[in-house]
């Protein structure tokens, strides 16, 4: 099986291609990476700055290169010793007019060879009606009333115009337009309409009657009649005449554009309209992504043949799955998938697990023929472990005085998840109460005992109290663990209200009494309405978590992190290293990572964030200083004190270290707080912008921002204190993820310090050349050390720190992928701020050896100098076998702290016998 040993992450689009990123090799082999990771390569919309919304997964993106171009630079990949690990989307694909299997369905309807290739009416059970196409600013009538839709001929084709979105026109309905008579207007009867025409719609009706079977042999028949009737427009001026008058006389006429719309196998809506009602199935709450039925062996099938092609020419050596849980059936998905593309193919999955508060939290299922995930937990373990736990009362008082709101964040929670369900998802609700009531799940009697207004209220609060994104069960009855969690579920609905009771008994007879005695076909029925709840419960914790409340809770926002969580903060050296052994026994080649395209900050801007928690009550006196002295300029509390203590840490977190340039900070920050204010759906929101509201929280942060205003000198004295302390954060973060069980990760351009936001700050393009310049600067001769942290606020101190690491990898592959984790003892005064752990094998072993808080230990101790702490009397049991070497400091190593953290760089590393 391939072993990446360590990734290096590229975002791939129109500006950074193939032939982009081929003129990075050298410099990436220099680094050290041994595996490119790849955003989605095959075709995506056009235009696209990501790749999750493809239009056809059976070609490679023509904006990124060709196939050839992608073979070559995997070839020159291996030639320098390098795999590929690809990430894919089988979940979704783009609801846009380049789509060319959604655009066959729009046109022909369920006669289309593709229409079960997509969860809509037809295919899925939980749709019904015709597919609605929601993408109009507002209703059909108005759109039309507005001449905001045009009938076009364009691409071969009849199509409906609405701006730069095009909707095929149905075969059967082309004579409503070229056979269209304006009444009104003075033109030829329609028996003056040419005989070419006329023969030609003759054969096209007969292609699509109501009656006819969809067949390979008849769509070519269609495509062929389409390139006749578009040559025969350009040979015949005449006939192009007619069709151009026809098509404009359609155009004039409101009455004859509805009722072509109406004709379709879709229906033209506006967008908003999903949240009372929808009849597909769409990616979260986004119109525009429609959801595949990965599920149907033939559509599995098409949607991987380019990617096993590629997997099995060695052009990929590993893929990425990208949003696993959309999947119905995710176990059964990745049994698939590891059956297509071989034992030896690296496989790992985006899966978020929910972080617990003081435990490990959710596990990855033991089962699934997968080397882990994409390492959103490795994330929050050491965002954890960087948190100061002891300012945890601290940070709590302060921020609940200054909101002034004692709700429990899971009442705040469940509030968010239940706002998405209701405001934005309603469509979704209805469909699974009308799917459950049609299974005959119960008798009709049990069924009419139930109101049917508290069994959609059950069935959404069961969705709402869901703790995980979601969960696997794929066979009645349900394995222990599984059912057990749905019945406290089931009680939590009861608990909310006394009206649901009888409804939430039902759901319990229905898949957890009667499937214990039921026979084979009660439960597939029984097994299909959870299945699709559970497609329907992680979209309410991404939207109801990260993008609503990660922007209103702001107690410490460090933590509002994908796969982290607001309620945890911090956690002890010895959960790490219990969650570090249990990763090396059960997922060691998992990824670590810290830092994606999703994540909400900069792996540096976390990193610094965590020193506030070490300062305490530091921080929450500057922090209630700055907000009083800036009060005045909150007009009307705009923004009000929450949303300004959030601006307050952004501010923190982001600003470049002292020396370094800005990077068009502010204008970055304006955008992130339009961006923030919108998802926080609290004084404004995407559908309704309060223009009010986000006016004067720009203003406000363009005062904080003044170098002249009375603001800034505190900040700039502040930003000096801490920033040493954040540059330490920043190579332990490093330093960990490469040295602990796992893949690390790294995300372009984070070998330098990454002080991002949100996407698509995170984005931002990569200056490849500044890198290379200063990894050559360095090379791979001895570091000074000294040098090294007298010029430590440019990052070279982190770049040179992540080749090292990278090379180490590289060179001992093995190694890092079986040695044991062992916990090591500190003792001592300090002990509490080292973490020291050993990995080992029979014939190899290192020692890790990282400082924990030291804003705090300085504070309490009254040192500055953090190369050369007094640690007093604390000190690392190292291991008893053979001897030790300090690998940075080239000699003998000791076990006392202030030996094996001293000498100019703050992390150490000890090799057995080197």
């Amino acid at each position: 099986m391939y072993n990446p040993v360590a990734t290096y992450r590229v975002q791939l689009h129109e500006k950074f291609t193939f032939a982009d990123l081929t003129r990075q090799l050298d410099y990436l082999q220099q680094l050290g990476v041994t595996t490119l990771y790849a955003s989605p390569v095959l075709a995506a919309t056009p235009g696209s700055t990501h790749g999750y919304d493809g239009i056809d997964p059976r070609q490679i993106n023509p904006e990124l290169g060709t196939l050839d171009d992608l073979r070559r630079l995997s070839q020159d990949l291996r030639r320098r010793g390098m795999g590929w690990l690809q990430d894919i989307v089988p979940n979704h694909l783009a609801y846009h007019p380049a789509n060319p299997w959604l655009m066959d369905v729009l046109e022909k309807g369920q006669q289309s060879g593709y229409a079960g290739y997509f969860d809509i009416p037809g295919t899925n059970e939980l749709f019904e009606g015709t597919l609605m196409a929601p993408l109009l600013g507002q209703g059909l009538a108005e759109t039309i009333a507005r001449h905001e839709l045009r009938v076009v001929w364009q691409n071969q084709r009849l199509m409906l115009a609405y701006y730069d979105n095009l909707f095929p026109v149905a075969p059967h309905t082309y004579a409503q337009v070229l056979l269209f008579k304006n009444e009104k207007a003075d033109n030829e009867p329609v028996n003056n309409v040419p005989e070419p025409l006329m023969a030609w719609l003759s054969r096209a009706n007969a292609l699509y009657g109501p009656e006819v079977a969809p067949t390979a042999e008849r769509d070519t028949q269609w495509e062929a009649a389409r390139l006749e009737l578009d040559t025969l427009l350009t040979a015949q001026p005449a006939l192009d005449e007619f069709v151009a008058r026809r098509l404009a006389e359609v155009n004039q006429s409101e009455k004859a554009i509805l009722a072509l719309c109406e004709a379709q196998h879709y229906r033209l809506c506006a967008g908003t309209e999903t949240r009372r009602q929808i009849n597909y199935r769409r990616f979260f709450t986004v119109n525009g992504l429609i959801c595949l039925a990965v599920e149907q062996p033939h559509v599995f099938d098409d949607v991987h043949s380019l990617v096993r092609e590629l997997v099995a020419e060695g052009t990929f050596q590993g893929l990425r799955v990208d949003h696993v849980d959309g999947l119905f059936d995710p176990p059964t998905y990745l049994q698939q998938l590891r059956q297509t593309v071989g034992e030896e193919t690296y496989l790992v999955v985006e899966k978020i697990l929910e972080s617990g508060v003081d435990t490990l939290g959710e596990a990855l299922p033991a089962t699934w023929p997968i080397q882990g995930s994409t390492g959103y937990e490795y994330l929050a373990l050491v965002n954890n472990l960087l948190t100061d736990a002891a300012a945890e009362d601290t940070f709590t008082a302060f921020y609940a005085g200054l909101v002034g709101n004692d709700t429990p964040l899971h009442e705040q929670i469940l509030s968010r998840k239940a706002y998405i369900l209701y405001h934005d998802m309603g469509g979704e609700l209805a469909n699974l109460h009308r799917f459950f009531e049609q299974q005959n799940l119960v008798s009709e009697e049990e069924l009419s005992a139930v109101n049917p207004a508290m069994l959609r209220l059950a069935l959404a609060e069961l969705l709402v109290q869901c703790p995980v994104y979601r969960y696997y069960g794929n066979q009645f009855p349900l394995a222990q663990p599984e059912a057990e969690a749905l019945r406290q579920m089931l009680n939590q609905v009861r608990n909310r209200a006394l009206e649901l009771g009888a409804a939430a008994d039902l759901l319990e007879t229905v898949w957890l009494e009667k499937p214990r005695l039921a026979n084979a076909d009660y439960n597939a029925r029984a097994l299909r309405t959870y299945q699709r709840c559970m497609q329907f419960t992680g979209p309410l914790m991404a939207k109801g978590v990260e993008d609503t409340l990660f922007y209103t809770y702001f107690r410490f926002i460090g933590h509002n992190e994908v796969g982290d969580a607001p309620g945890t903060f911090g956690l002890g050296a010895g959960t790490f290293h219990g969650a570090m052994q249990a990763r090396q026994a059960q997922w060691p080649l998992a990824m670590s990572t810290t830092a994606t395209h999703d994540t909400k900050r900069g792996e540096d801007t976390r990193a610094r964030l965590n020193v506030l928690t070490d300062l305490g009550h530091e921080w929450t006196q500057t922090a209630q200083r700055w907000l009083t002295q800036t009060d005045a300029w909150r007009t009307n509390d705009m923004p009000d004190r929450n949303d300004a203590y959030f601006v307050l840490q952004t501010l923190v977190g982001a600003w470049p270290l002292p020396g370094q340039p800005h990077d068009d900070l502010p204008n970055r920050l304006a955008h992130y707080l339009t961006k923030a204010l919108q998802e926080a759906k609290r004084h404004t929101n995407w559908t309704a912008p309060n223009q009010p509201y986000m006016a004067a929280t720009h203003a406000y942060l363009t005062r904080l921002l003044n170098p002249a205003g009375t603001f800034w000198p505190d900040f700039e004295v502040f930003m000096a204190r801490i920033a040493d302390f954040s540059v330490i954060n920043s190579l332990v973060q490093v330093l960990l993820k490469f040295t602990t069980p796992g893949v690390p990760d790294v995300y372009q351009g984070c070998e330098l310090f990454d002080f991002s936001l949100v996407d698509p700050d995170n984005r931002r393009p990569v200056n490849y050349a500044h890198r290379a310049s200063l990894l050559a600067d360095s090379g791979q001769k001895k570091p000074d050390f000294t040098k090294l942290w007298a010029d430590r606020y440019s990052g070279q101190i982190k770049l040179w720190l992540t080749q090292t690491l990278l090379h180490e990898r590289r060179q001992n592959p093995d190694f890092w992928a079986t040695a044991a984790y062992h916990p090591l003892t500190v003792t001592g005064t300090f002990r509490e701020h080292v973490l020291a752990f050993a990995r080992t094998t029979p014939t190899r072993s290192c020692v890790v050896v990282v400082p924990l808080h030291l804003a705090r230990l300085c504070r309490e101790t009254n040192q500055t100098d953090l190369l050369r702490l007094d640690w007093q009397d604390t000190a690392v049991s190292l291991p008893a076998w053979g001897h030790w070497h300090d690998v940075w400091q080239n000699r003998p190593a000791g076990t006392s702290l202030t030996t094996i953290l001293g000498q100019n760089i703050p992390v150490g590393l000890l090799m057995q016998g080197e």
